[in-house]
C-alpha cells in the first residue's frame, strides 16, 4: 500500500511537471507567434494597409495579452484611422491643419511616406508658404524624388525660401548631381547655437554630400550629444543607414561619433515606451524628428521645426 501511495505521489508529480512545462511552453509560443503578428501589422502600415495592421495588432494583443505595447498600438492605430476618415469633413481651417500635422507625425514614425505626401500636396495647396514647401519637399527626399523636391524649393526663390528649405535644398542638388549649387549653400551654412538634433542631423547630412566629411563628423556627434538616451542607439542606427551620410561612414571618424554619448538628462517623456497620447508626439528627436522647440537661431540654415516624426 505503502509503495503504491509513492508511486502515485510520483506519477501525479510528473503529469503536474507536464501540465506546466506544456503551459509554459504554450505561453513562450503564444509570445513568439504575437511578435510576428506585430511585425506583420508594421509592414501592413508602410505599405498604407491601416485595415490589415490593425487586425494584425489586434490579433498580437489576443495572442500575448499581457503585452501593452500591442494594446497601445492598437489603440493609436483606431485613433488613427478614425483622423483620416475624418479629416475631409473638418471646416475649420485651423483645426484641419493641426489634425494634419498630427497625422503627418504618424505616417513619419511609420514610414508611410506615400501618404505623408498626400497629406503634404494638400497642407502646401491650403498654405503655400515657404514651411509647407519644406514640408513637401522633405517627404520628396524621403521617397528619393529629389528632383521634385528640388523643384519645389527652387521656385521659391530667397525671399519665401525658409533657413529648413534651404538646407534640404542643398541635400536635393547633391543628390541630383548639382555639387556646385550644394556647395554654395552648405558653405552659407553654420548650426545656430541653440540646435536641436534633428536641424543638425539634416546640416550633417548636406556636409557628408558635399564633401566636408570633418565639419559632418562635428555637427553629428553634437545631434547625438543632444538626443535623449533612450533614443540615441534608434538614432545611430537610423545615421548607419542613412545613403547621404555614407562618405562620413566611410571614414575612421565616423566609429568614433558612433562612440558618442548623450549630454541631457532624460525626461518620463523620452523615456517612454510608446508615445501614446503625449502631447510631444511627432516632436521627439528619435529617427528624425524635429521638436517644436527647435527655432532657426541665427544661423542662416536652422530649421523651422517642421520635420520628421
Amino acid at each position: 500500500m505503502e509503495n503504491d501511495m509513492r508511486l502515485n505521489r510520483i506519477v501525479c508529480g510528473i503529469v503536474a511537471g507536464m501540465v506546466l512545462a506544456g503551459s509554459a511552453a504554450a505561453r513562450a509560443d503564444s509570445s513568439a507567434d504575437a511578435a510576428k503578428l506585430f511585425e506583420k501589422g508594421k509592414a501592413l502600415l508602410v505599405k498604407a494597409d491601416f485595415a490589415g495592421a490593425l487586425e494584425a495588432y489586434a490579433a498580437a494583443g489576443k495572442a500575448d495579452p499581457k503585452n501593452d505595447e500591442y494594446r497601445q498600438q492598437v489603440s493609436l492605430l483606431r485613433r488613427v484611422v478614425k483622423i483620416r476618415e475624418k479629416l475631409g469633413e473638418q471646416k475649420d481651417a485651423e483645426k484641419w491643419e493641426s489634425t494634419a500635422r498630427s497625422l503627418r507625425g504618424f505616417y513619419y514614425d511609420n514610414d508611410i511616406y506615400g501618404e505623408a505626401l498626400a497629406l503634404d500636396k494638400q497642407l502646401h495647396a491650403r498654405l503655400n508658404t515657404g514651411e509647407s514647401a519644406a514640408m513637401l519637399a522633405e517627404t520628396l527626399l524621403e521617397l528619393d524624388r529629389n528632383q521634385a523636391a528640388a523643384g519645389v524649393l527652387d521656385g521659391l526663390g530667397d525671399g519665401k525660401l525658409t533657413p529648413d528649405g534651404r538646407v534640404l535644398l542643398g541635400i536635393a542638388w547633391a543628390r541630383t548631381g548639382e555639387a556646385d549649387k550644394a556647395k554654395q549653400i552648405a558653405a552659407k551654412c553654420r548650426a545656430p547655437e541653440d540646435a536641436g538634433p534633428s536641424v543638425l542631423f539634416d546640416l550633417a547630412r548636406l556636409y557628408a554630400l558635399v564633401g566636408d566629411q570633418a565639419k559632418a563628423a562635428e555637427v553629428l556627434t553634437r545631434c547625438f550629444e543632444l538626443t535623449p538616451p533612450s533614443r540615441l542607439e534608434a538614432f545611430k542606427a537610423y545615421a548607419k543607414g542613412c545613403k547621404d551620410l555614407r562618405g562620413l561612414a566611410a571614414t575612421e571618424r565616423f566609429a568614433e561619433v558612433l562612440k558618442t554619448a548623450s549630454k541631457v538628462p532624460e525626461s518620463k517623456c523620452s523615456s517612454g515606451k510608446d508615445c501614446g497620447k503625449c502631447p510631444m508626439k511627432g516632436g521627439c528627436a528619435g529617427k528624425g524628428g524635429k521638436a517644436e522647440g527647435e527655432k532657426k537661431g541665427e544661423g542662416e540654415c536652422g530649421h523651422a521645426g517642421q520635420g520628421k516624426g
